[in-house]
């Protein structure tokens, strides 16, 4: 079982971590609303199987191009050796990121804490140079028959880019912080399958619709996002295809805020 699992790490690391930048633009929009409309991605991103190892290394705030001459991206991966299951050593890891977040162990509605890692980001240029480095910490929250919800914590200064907020779906207010409800729609295709003209169409007009090329088979996720900064540190609350409403993720974005 753990050799399973260190190879999946390896297998998430070396499909996501490296220079495919249609894949780290879509990430990229799932977490923080990117500045342009929905897209076809060339990158062969399997959603679910992200899913599968999103806890090991998955790019939560991905790569997409800020200004010219700058920041063109950003590459990220979990710290194996940091994961832990016992929720008592998020103190460590604040302490190992340099960061002091704010978290709890239950919400409400039944997610628990499950594990949490830290992760390590660096900026890049266009031509893969790196431009800063940076931590965070990402948490796995589980309930019984429900997928997983996962909580990504990241220093707000890594991100340059002006926030589309013509994109968002909802956006809501609590204790003085704007909470930023998005849920975008992925439609996978095999390699070697082309999307309708209907589709291709809606990817210029819908901004919450995307395409990616070279999955198993023809399917869709879809993949609901709060995200808020406080204190100088983004948090992100995502799930993927989850029964929940926007006002449900926005309750949980309000526990932890009012955790502070």
């Amino acid at each position: 079982m753990q050799n399973e699992r260190i190879d999946n790490y390896r297998q998430s690391m070396e499909s996501i971590n490296y220079s495919d930048y249609e894949k780290e633009r879509m990430v990229h929009r799932i977490m923080n609303g990117g500045t342009t409309n929905g897209g076809r991605m060339k990158g062969k991103l399997n959603i679910k199987k992200l899913a599968i190892t999103f806890a090991a290394c998955m790019t939560l705030f991905s790569a997409t191009a800020f200004a010219a001459g700058k920041v063109a991206g950003i590459v990220s991966w979990n710290r194996i050796d940091t994961r832990t299951t016992d929720f008592e050593d998020l103190s460590k890891l604040e302490e190992k990121a340099g960061m002091d977040i704010t978290a709890v162990e239950t919400f409400s509605n039944g997610y628990t804490f499950h594990n949490m890692e830290m992760e390590e980001e660096r900026t890049q240029d266009a031509d893969g140079n790196d431009l800063g480095q940076f931590k965070g910490i990402s948490i796995t929250y589980v309930k019984d028959g429900c997928p997983e919800i996962y909580l990504d914590m990241n220093q707000a200064d890594m991100y340059k880019e002006p926030r589309d907020e013509a994109r968002d779906m909802s956006v809501k207010e609590f204790d003085g912080i704007t909470m930023y409800y998005n849920c975008d729609e992925y439609l996978n295709l095999p390699e070697g399958e082309e999307p309708t003209k209907e589709e291709m169409q809606r990817t210029e007009t819908d901004k919450h619709f995307f395409i990616s090329d070279g999955s198993d088979e023809r399917y869709t996720d879809f993949v609901s996002v709060v995200d808020f900064e406080m204190d100088g540190i983004v948090y992100v609350v995502m799930g993927f295809d989850v029964d929940m409403t926007a006002d449900e993720l926005f309750d949980m974005a309000e526990e932890i805020i009012a955790a502070r």
